[in-house]
């Protein structure tokens, strides 16, 4: 009878037990070797390695421009250098036909800000290395191109390194929202980062697509943009014109528009204006007023776009 009793209460005991217990369903093996192979594929994706170097060469690879959809608008060119060299070269500049200004830049971040810096050295290559220019890094900037670049179009771009060696390149012009290389690195959730590389022209946004700072609000606000009117409509409304002045105002845009800090996503219009502005400025110097016209009504349409931004 005791063992009886025994055995039950042990029963008991172990209905209890087991009751109030939770077992934690086991991870098949296969599938944690699948989420492993996955993270690494991951990993492969945004860090594709670059091809070796060809000895004794200088060589570039993976060619492309984003789109550049107006006239007088800016572009860009991404392409890798390779150095097979004994030695570390300098790409000092480029030229294109497309377009009428064409500078070496850089996307570098300050202070949380990503802002393009022009590269008047051009970009070093040490020997052995490559040199890889992408969106939201490195680039060639096509400024003030001088007919719109669709995708299936293609640029001539000259190379040029400070070792006397050039390159002629064909560059075609791609969607880069459909040919991002797997390697770019993504802006973040702030939108802090978004290299000019990767959209659309920046002078088309309306206000409300882009929030900028109080600081850009005042340093658009501080731009002569009155006075840039008035150079407007007197060569093209028949006011009355004077050169010295319109030249004052030209070099004071100049020293604003480059002395302040801008942000990325502006650079394109800031781009845009630089060239005009400077255009504008040579044709009224070489007193050239039917070319200085229609280049004061494209600086003034400029400037209102970016108006815009400081009203939001």
């Amino acid at each position: 009878m005791m063992r009886k009793q025994l055995l039950t209460l042990l029963l008991v005991l172990l209905v209890a037990g087991l009751a109030g217990c939770t077992v934690a369903p086991m991870q098949p093996a296969d599938a944690t070797t699948a989420m492993s192979e996955m993270s690494g594929a991951d990993a492969m994706a945004t860090e594709a390695p670059l091809p070796e170097p060809e000895p004794g060469k200088l060589t570039i690879v993976d060619v492309r421009a984003r789109p550049a959809p107006l006239v007088g608008g800016t572009g860009a060119v991404y392409f890798t250098v390779l150095n097979g060299l004994d030695t570390a070269v300098q790409l000092v500049s480029a030229a294109s036909p497309a377009a009428n200004v064409v500078e070496t830049h850089e996307t570098i971040a300050e202070d949380g800000v990503m802002k393009m810096i022009p590269q008047l050295d051009g970009y070093p290559i040490p020997a052995g290395e490559a040199l890889v220019l992408k969106p939201g890094g490195k680039h060639i900037m096509l400024i003030d191109v001088v007919k719109a670049l669709e995708p299936g179009d293609e640029v001539n771009l000259t190379v040029n390194f400070d070792n006397g060696e050039s390159m002629e390149l064909t560059v075609p012009v791609l969607d880069m929202q459909m040919n991002m290389p797997m390697n770019m690195e993504m802006p973040d959730a702030a939108g802090a980062m978004a290299e000019h590389g990767d959209m659309a022209q920046h002078a088309e946004m309306a206000p409300s697509d882009l929030m900028v700072s109080p600081e850009t609000k005042a340093a658009i606000n501080g731009l002569p943009i009155n006075d840039v009117r008035s150079i407007d409509e007197a060569l093209n409304e028949g006011g009355a014109f004077d050169p010295a002045v319109a030249l004052t105002t030209l070099d004071a845009l100049m020293g604003q528009v480059n002395g302040a800090s801008w942000p990325v996503e502006l650079e394109e219009s800031i781009s845009a204006i630089k060239a005009k502005a400077e255009m504008l400025r040579g044709a009224i110097a070489g007193d050239d007023m039917a070319a200085a016209g229609p280049l004061a009504a494209e600086l003034h349409d400029l400037l209102r776009a970016m108006e815009m931004h400081a009203t939001e």
